[in-house]
């Protein structure tokens, strides 16, 4: 399950960045060292930790037992034996589908996992109960003659936990049909009480705003919407509401990152910290004293997701909104170039310190310490190609939201909602990322290093990142086409309302 982020969480820096990653080599693939890990509890640790001598571990590194933590080496030797049963077991993903009234191959998607580590009632019931609730309000709404113009898909996934299994198999093997027909992917991994975190595709941002607005908060009367600015400004933000941009770590993930196709990760926190996550003590009990008792944010969720849902299926045109994500992709693309020139600054000044012998100096003569050598220089990587193509694209987004699409004739709007439903699709590529060209979206992806943790502009990113600066321009120069692709075709939505 992905952890999302609520009001008050920090991002690290870069969006995932993480300071000790490898270097990646020029020419290589990255070596990766696989150590066998084994979870194992405090009260079989707590010996362990005992048993250890050595220097007394920095601060960094202690936990909270109430011991005095060593790094090692012994003198206490573990056997440790393992068993583990290694069974293939069938996984079922439940999928409900509710045809569209006017337009059946025009698919708005609602997932979430079913299976769980134990027995999961924060991750994932709580998210499903929520899922469940909502397909059941429009079931009775369709029996009443309301049926969704477009189509809704209602998807319990299996085997998430041990590796997004069930929702990849199935996004792969539908994977022509949903680049035809899916509109929107939504997603509800786990829920408790407090405030709204919701990430996804910056060109729902909008609406999911709208929505916001409307769904009061069940703890004080005032709306979502209302609460998490409240909450971003008490943390030193602002009471802009941004979703927060997608990596990995739930079912959404193949929606995205793979298909191409808008996505949604939705649910709220904050006010329900515990330590039960993927543990024995998950369970209803639990949940029902710590999380969210009276079970009214089950409630706020289904009503949150259920009207984005909604709104997607019966909109005359679809609401996408990409001022937001063009004024996101902005701040990325700021973001990278103020990388590179901090790690400029950094190695101009570590040499120059080199240089003055300033490090050797300073040094206690006692230690016998190395002296640090002179770094390689950082060099000036042209970033005009993504400039120029931001600005262009910059031109068409604002024309376009200028435009008044609801005046548009029937058939107008038709053409139009074919053209938008594609439209994050002109964010992938079909060579897809370096070393990894299963994810194939350019703006968002998982760090290469960070596990969950997203790396937006990530092939230029994490390029830079990582000092490769030869594929740090072919990076630029690739995502600055892709961006000039999304200009084009926000050119030819343009058309159609003229």
């Amino acid at each position: 399950m992905d952890m999302p982020l609520y009001p008050g969480d920090v991002l690290t820096p870069g969006y995932g960045a993480t300071k000790d990653a490898k270097r990646l080599d020029r020419e290589e693939a990255p070596t990766i060292t696989r150590i066998p890990v084994l979870p194992i509890s405090y009260a079989d640790a707590e010996p362990l930790l005992k048993a250890l001598e050595g220097p007394v571990a920095p601060d960094s590194w202690k936990g909270a037992l109430p011991l005095t933590y060593h790094i090692g080496p012994g003198p206490a030797k573990v056997r440790l034996k393992l068993e583990f049963e290694w069974k293939l077991q069938p996984a079922h993903n439940v999928i409900a589908v509710l045809k569209g009234s006017q337009y059946p191959d025009q698919w708005i998607l609602r997932g979430n996992h079913h299976d769980a580590w134990v027995h999961g009632a924060a991750d994932p019931v709580s998210g499903m109960v929520a899922l469940m609730e909502e397909a059941r309000a429009v079931g009775m709404l369709a029996k009443n003659g309301q049926r969704p113009k477009r189509t809704l898909v209602y998807c319990g996934w299996d085997a998430e936990e041990p590796g997004l299994i069930g929702s990849t198999e199935w996004v792969e093997d539908h994977l022509e049909e949903l680049q035809q027909k899916a509109i929107a992917y939504i997603n509800t991994d786990g829920n408790g009480r407090g405030f709204l975190g919701a990430g996804g595709s910056h060109s729902l941002q909008t609406m999911v705003s709208e929505v916001a607005a409307a769904v009061p908060d069940p703890q004080t009367g005032a709306s979502i919407k209302e609460r998490r600015a409240a909450v971003d400004l008490v943390n030193g933000g602002n009471d802009r509401f941004e979703l927060y941009a997608l990596g990995s770590g739930s079912d959404y993930t193949p929606f995205i990152q793979h298909a191409g196709i808008a996505s949604l990760n939705l649910g709220f926190g904050g006010e329900n910290a515990g330590g039960e996550y993927h543990t024995i003590y998950d369970t209803y009990t639990h949940y029902k004293r710590f999380k969210d008792p009276d079970f009214s944010y089950g409630v706020a969720l289904a009503k949150t997701a259920g009207r984005i849902s909604l709104r997607l299926a019966n909109a005359d045109i679809l609401p996408l909104d990409f001022k937001p994500w063009q004024q996101t992709l902005s701040t990325y693309l700021d973001e990278v170039m103020k990388t590179a020139e901090s790690m400029r600054e950094k190695a101009e000044k570590h040499n120059k310190l080199v240089a003055q012998n300033a490090y050797g100096l300073a040094a206690d003569p006692k230690k016998n310490l190395a002296s640090p050598t002179e770094k390689p220089a950082v060099p000036y990587l042209d970033f005009s190609p993504l400039q120029n193509a931001l600005s262009k694209l910059q031109e068409e987004v604002e024309a376009l939201s200028k435009q008044d699409l609801t005046s548009l004739p029937a058939k107008k709007q038709e053409a139009l909602n074919s053209l938008l439903m594609y439209a994050e699709q002109q964010l992938t590529s079909e060579e897809g990322l370096p070393r990894r060209p299963w994810y194939r979206h350019q703006i968002y992806a998982p760090g290469f290093y960070t596990g969950y943790g997203v790396k937006t502009l990530p092939g230029v990113r994490e390029a830079i990142e990582q000092e490769n600066w030869g594929e740090a321009q072919e990076q630029i120069k690739k995502l600055a086409g892709t961006l000039e692709h999304m200009r084009q075709y926000l050119g030819k939505i343009n058309a159609q309302t003229e």
